[in-house]
C-alpha cells in the first residue's frame, strides 16, 4: 500500500516524473504591463502575458501534460494543478497542448474561479508542459502524478484545497 501523497506545492517532482519538462513560462499576470500583456476573456481578472501567445512557445499539435504554478512576491512558488491533453471534447477535436493552455489563459476553462481569485490576490501564473506520445501516454503521466502528489486545484484524487494567502 502506498504512503500518503505529497502536497505538490511543497514537493519537487522525482524521477521519472521530473524529467523532460519545458521551462516555466509566464502565462497570466494580475496587472497590465504595456506592450507585454493582453486582456483575458470577458469577465476575467488579470491579463495574458503576450509571449505565451507567440508561435512556437507551446507546441500546437502535440499531446502532453502541463502544470500551473502561482507566484507572488513574499510567497513561495506553488505548483497547484496538473492536467493531460489530447482528450476529445464533447463536440470538438482533440485538445492539444497549445489549445488547452491558451484556453486557461483566456477563459480559465473549468478553473475560472480559482484563476480569477489568484490573479485578484496579486499572483502571477506560470505554466510548463511535458510532451507525451499520444492520448494514452498523456493520461498515464497525469494519473501517475495524481497518485503520487496532491495538487491543490485538482479535484480528482485530491479534493480542492485553498492554499493561497
Amino acid at each position: 500500500m502506498a504512503g500518503p501523497r505529497l502536497e505538490r506545492e511543497k514537493s519537487k517532482l522525482r524521477p521519472p516524473q521530473s524529467q523532460e519538462w519545458s521551462n516555466w513560462k509566464k502565462a497570466m499576470v494580475p496587472v497590465v504591463t504595456n506592450g507585454y500583456t493582453k486582456n483575458r476573456g470577458r469577465n476575467q481578472e488579470g491579463f495574458i502575458w503576450k509571449s505565451i501567445l507567440e508561435e512556437g512557445t507551446i507546441p500546437s499539435d502535440l499531446c502532453g501534460i502541463y502544470e500551473w504554478r502561482t507566484i507572488r512576491q513574499g510567497q513561495p512558488k506553488r505548483v497547484v494543478y496538473v492536467e493531460s491533453t489530447c482528450t476529445r471534447g464533447r463536440r470538438g477535436p482533440f485538445h492539444r497542448l497549445q489549445n488547452r493552455i491558451l484556453g486557461y489563459c483566456s477563459t480559465g476553462n473549468q478553473k475560472t474561479a480559482l484563476i480569477n481569485d489568484a490573479l485578484r490576490r496579486g499572483y502571477k501564473l506560470d505554466v510548463r508542459y511535458k510532451v507525451a506520445n499520444d492520448e494514452e501516454d498523456a493520461k498515464t503521466q497525469e494519473n501517475e502524478l495524481l497518485e503520487k502528489y496532491n495538487y491543490a486545484w485538482n479535484i480528482r484524487n485530491n479534493g480542492l484545497r485553498a492554499i493561497l494567502p
